[in-house]
């Protein structure tokens, strides 16, 4: 038997890197890889260099020796060991270059846990060797109050650092006084029973002084406990989602007009709002939405509104994009096709705010055959195309403006800027400014990582694909466009919003027609008026009038409002407000003449008190003083606008508009409860108490009328009979007496 026959290798069949779950099998630092004395890095780095090259040396020497062990195994033995490392050292020393030098348990415990035969690798051996765990170093009470520290601090919002390390402080002083007290009792109590006053030695373990951690390894701690669900917990979850969670791939496109993103935002500089007399009445920053393109990086549409994220600035925008921009041809030409963007988009995508979510939106949508995609919630890298456009514009010409906003609002106060006393350029300036930054500049230059040239993307693309979709109507198109519900048509016309709608011609030819697919069972009794329900679309910014789909003729009806003078150029807001204005004052609002008095009224109220208001209250006012009000001897003139001809037919191909294909009534199924499923409980909860409460008022009434006839006091209709039967009984006593 060989000195190396000492004992026998036993070798476990437990897999790779035995004894050791994946998760702590490590990979080679790379520190270990660079040069220690490297100039220009400071001396913390150069000895994390030579501590993660010492770890890489140790590995590879314990990983040599143990190939070696299963190549020829010199058994368990200690003295058989020591020897087998012995011969080998000179060879690991000289020709692998590896002079430390391992000692038998070492090399045995690598043998036990590091890999199996014939699978070492080097990650196996890159051990956690002179590392423990230094929390366990403290005592289990300071530890106990660590957990807490970090406990209130990463679960209620108003803690602060310093409040939960001074409550930690304060906890453990108190624990040190109270030790003190309990081993001062204890020192005494055995200086008498051994007449001795060392006793030091003899103090229990819970009864020594604690060591106090420094405010540096407190805020370490506190650190520590920091991840996705204690970030969310402190700072909500949209903070925790931007913190953590790793951005997804935007949405790609294959050609021009598969998908068009619409976006709004409120842009960085302030527009002055003047009245009749050229006198700036107002400051406010506008809204602009727009609507890009996810191919090419084309804006199809941008509207600037004072109106704030609403469908109505969501539809004009649309309308944009569907159209020929004749203003910018008229003004640029075709300039390096950086004016050729317009068509009907395929699909739209829109986020999940209140203004797009609503049927209204969706209607519209789905009559001129495009499809609608919401945005996931809280993603927004699902629409980068136009946040990056929203920076661009900003770059390019809100932030040079003199009443630019280029800072956020404190660094806006910390710097002394107010650029509101500069807003001097309209809504309409500012329109033109921006149209000519992105025709001159926007589009015919490189943007994002792939530098791409929007013009040229476009162009590109349309040839390439099968053609570019367009509108073989525009004006039909209005007529679907707009705001959407489902409204009574009866011999009065229609009532929608507070507004009646009806023309004697107009409203019997619709009844005529539609009534008789109406449903019989909610027609009134007898030999009424009768009813229908039927699709009405608006325009938010026009009261004065609105179209009715006829699902027989296919097409929509124009129904103009009972009080034409007075809606005539206000929009549905603006109406309403001067209804609530009449009513507050107690105006006679009945007739269109006591109408037109009213709106004259509240218009002339408006820009007395304006300059009087808080400037909260009065930016409200921006939308309807920038309006060019009408007065006495205006008049309005609707006209259609000329279709568009088509300039390059190899192109544009005209389409349809689904809407007229439709045969039904075009009235919409039920949406999504928005507020997902907390939304559906809270409506079941108040429709149970609801119930409960008709029923325990049913319940009460019950009894009121049983207690009533007992007393002798029931109306007679409440006995049997109907009221009209009481009502004549009732006369024939007044003529008996």
């Amino acid at each position: 038997m060989g000195r190396h026959a000492l004992g026998s290798a036993r070798l476990p069949d437990i897999g790779l890197a035995a004894g050791r779950s994946a998760e702590e099998i490590e990979d080679i630092d790379p520190l270990a890889l660079l040069d220690p004395e490297e100039p220009n890095i400071t001396l913390k780095e150069s000895a994390q260099r030579r501590l993660a090259a010492r770890r890489l040396e140790w590995a590879r020497t314990l990983r040599f020796y143990v190939i070696r062990y299963d190549e020829a195994p010199p058994g368990r033995g200690r003295v058989g060991i020591r020897e087998f490392i012995d011969d080998l050292y000179e060879v690991a020393r000289v020709d692998r270059k590896l002079p430390l030098k391992p000692s038998p348990q070492q090399v045995l415990r690598a043998v036990d846990h590091c890999g199996v035969p014939g699978e070492r690798p080097l990650s196996c051996f890159l051990a956690r060797n002179g590392r423990h765990d230094r929390g366990k170093r403290w005592p289990e009470f300071t530890l106990e109050l660590a957990i807490t520290m970090n406990t209130d601090f990463w679960s209620i919002p108003t803690k602060r650092k310093c409040d939960v390390i001074s409550a930690f402080y304060e906890r453990f002083d108190k624990e040190n006084d109270r030790r003190a007290e309990e081993r001062k009792k204890f020192e005494e109590s055995r200086a008498k029973e051994d007449d001795t006053e060392q006793t030091g030695d003899l103090v229990p373990i819970d009864l020594r002084e604690l060591t106090r951690p420094s405010k540096e390894t407190l805020r370490l701690w506190i650190n520590s406990g920091e991840n996705y669900w204690s970030w969310r917990e402190k700072y909500g979850e949209p903070s925790a989602r931007r913190r953590f969670k790793a951005h997804g791939r935007a949405i790609e496109a294959t050609e021009p007009l598969q998908y068009v993103m619409i976006d709004h935002t409120r842009i960085d500089t302030w527009a002055a709002v003047y009245d009749k007399n050229g006198t700036r009445v107002l400051v406010e920053r506008p809204w602009l939405t727009l609507a890009i393109d996810v191919y090419s990086g084309m804006i199809l549409g941008a509207v600037l509104t004072y109106e704030g994220p609403s469908v109505y600035a969501a539809l004009r925008c649309l309308r944009q994009v569907v159209r020929k921009k004749s203003f910018l041809t008229e003004k640029y030409g075709y300039h390096k096709g950086a004016t050729d963007g317009f068509g009907k988009p395929l699909t739209v995508i829109v986020d999940n705010s209140w203004e797009f979510t609503g049927i209204s939106f969706q209607v519209c949508c789905e009559a001129v055959g495009i499809h609608v995609i919401w945005a996931p919630v809280k993603s927004p890298e699902f629409k980068t195309y136009a946040e990056r456009a929203f920076g661009v514009l900003n770059a390019l010409v809100w932030h040079r403006l003199d009443a630019g906003v280029p800072y956020k609002p404190q660094e806006m106060t910390a710097r002394g800027l107010d650029p509101r006393p500069k807003a001097i350029q309209t809504l309409e300036w500012l329109d033109d400014c921006m149209w000519e930054a992105i025709v001159t500049v926007y589009h015919v230059e490189e943007h994002g990582e792939r530098k791409l040239v929007p013009a040229l993307r476009w162009r590109d693309g349309l040839l390439r694909a099968d053609g570019r979709p367009t509108m073989d109507d525009v004006g039909e198109l209005d007529k679907v466009l707009g705001r959407s519900a489902t409204c009574i048509l009866t011999t009065s016309g229609i009532t929608c919003n507070g507004e009646r709608f009806h023309d004697k011609v107009i409203t019997s030819d619709l009844l005529d027609r539609l009534l008789r697919h109406a449903k019989k069972r909610g027609q009134r009794k007898g030999l009424s008026s009768g009813k229908v329900a039927v699709l009405v679309t608006w325009d938010p910014g026009d009261v004065s009038f609105i179209h009715v789909w006829d699902w027989v003729r296919r097409k929509n009806v124009r129904l103009p409002n009972w009080y034409p003078e007075f809606a005539t150029g206000l929009s549905w807001k603006d109406a309403e407000e001067i209804r609530k204005f009449a009513h507050e004052r107690n105006m006679a609002f009945h007739s269109d003449k006591e109408m037109h008095a009213a709106r004259a009224a509240y218009d002339r109220s408006l820009r007395e008190n304006h300059p009087h208001l808080q400037y909260g209250k009065a930016r409200k006012n921006a939308a309807y003083l920038s309006k060019q009000q009408l007065v006495a001897g205006d008049h309005v003139v609707f006209t259609e606008e000329p279709v568009a001809t088509i300039e390059r037919p190899d192109v544009d191909v005209p389409q349809t508009i689904p809407a007229s294909e439709r045969t039904d009534d075009r009235r919409p199924e039920k949406g999504v409860r928005h507020g997902g499923e907390k939304a559906t409980r809270k409506a079941a909860a108040t429709r149970a108490r609801n119930r409960a409460g008709k029923a325990k008022d049913q319940a009460a009434a019950s009894a009121r009328q049983s207690t009533d006839r007992e007393a002798g006091s029931a109306t007679p209709w409440e006995i049997g009979l109907t009221k009209a039967e009481a009502l004549e009984r009732l006369s024939q006593l007044e003529e008996d007496l």
